[in-house]
């Protein structure tokens, strides 16, 4: 797996003044630099993809972690331009947080920052740029996978919520798991992953998380919860009562 390098609070002062100092070449202008609390949707982009296993990476350091670094930004009209922190703000955007730490880049009234085209935070594309190898990681990126997919199949935003949830609620999508996979686990670190219809929640990644979960006499796992921007119909639910799957007591472990 490649070295993924992530912006940490000891190397923030450097990294803003290596922005700050480029910027000042290119405009021939004095920047200053402000500390605000900015809205998640003035966000916009200057890059023009972002990187799965970074973004599978940031996701588990910030639900995990509490990492939470400021980002840097470059002000344009009611605007703000993210100049290092893409898929920082990308994650919180689909947490739906509705604010950002950032450390804002000003130039002088006489001096224009030269945008790109507008494009929100959140419509940036997520691509492959190498292959994760790391199994916690990988389970993160498909969280990431997941919502891409129904985003895609739905025509509308989806965004994570996290909750624990009781094993009554949960409802499964597949008839069956492998016992291995269920014996492979030994400590539950990356949340299962659902959708809600109805007050059930329907798993679509962490069958045998789940499994795992009961054979550790727990009550409840933690999820997160795909939640759609508008409502939809969820095809995977007819799909489930097709299979007469109502709980997790229906699972059947195979091998």
């Amino acid at each position: 797996m490649r070295k993924i390098e992530l912006t940490t609070p000891e190397g923030l002062p450097a990294r803003i003044q290596s922005i700050k100092i480029s910027l000042e070449k290119i405009y021939g202008a004095k920047l200053s630099v402000e500390f605000r609390v900015l809205p998640v949707r003035s966000l916009c982009s200057t890059e023009n993809f972002l990187e799965k296993d970074k973004l599978a990476l940031i996701f588990m350091k910030i639900v995990d972690e509490g990492y939470r670094v400021p980002i840097i930004t470059v002000r344009k009209g009611g605007e703000y331009y993210v100049l290092d922190g893409h898929h920082r703000s990308y994650i919180l955007a689909k947490m739906m947080e509705e604010t950002v730490e950032s450390y804002v880049l000003r130039f002088p009234e006489e001096v224009s920052y030269r945008a790109p085209p507008r494009r929100p935070i959140e419509e940036i594309p997520v691509i492959d740029v190498a292959p994760i190898r790391d199994p916690i990681l990988r389970a993160w990126s498909q969280i990431i996978i997941l919502l891409k997919y129904y985003e895609k199949i739905y025509d509308t935003p989806f965004y994570f919520k996290i909750k624990r949830l009781s094993l009554d609620e949960l409802v499964p999508t597949q008839p069956q798991v492998e016992r291995r996979q269920i014996l492979s686990i030994k400590r539950l670190l990356v949340p299962i992953v659902c959708i809600e219809h109805e007050g059930r929640y329907y798993i679509l990644d962490g069958h045998a998380r789940t499994l795992r979960a009961r054979e550790m006499e727990m009550n409840s796992i933690r999820a997160i919860i795909l939640t759609p921007k508008s409502g939809v119909e969820y095809g995977i639910v007819k799909t489930v009562k097709n299979l007469g799957l109502e709980s997790i007591d229906n699972l059947k472990i195979i091998g």
